[in-house]
């Protein structure tokens, strides 16, 4: 699998659908952090796509992760100020 710049793809798309069209698979990365994968289309048609939760278990889970954090601010003006970058 070989890694490659937002950019370089930009730059070198029609290599890269070449490189695809072979077999090859790609991960696409942002500012250093990977951002997406491509992969040949017969590849990806073998995969399982997935499939959501029920809503009701995500938001059991979702209420769960809530019940233990605490806020981290002790104000909206203090919130809005880290939001803004003011702090």
């Amino acid at each position: 699998m070989r890694t490659m710049t937002a950019k370089d793809l930009k730059n070198h798309t029609g290599e890269v659908m070449r490189s695809i069209f072979k077999g090859e698979e790609i991960v696409v990365t942002l500012r250093g952090k990977p951002a997406a994968v491509i992969l040949p289309f017969v590849e990806s048609a073998k995969k399982k796509p997935l499939r959501p939760r029920p809503f009701e278990e995500a938001w059991k889970d979702i209420e769960k992760t809530l019940k233990k954090t605490g806020p981290e601010f002790k104000t909206w003006q203090e919130a809005m100020g880290w939001s803004r970058k003011r702090v």
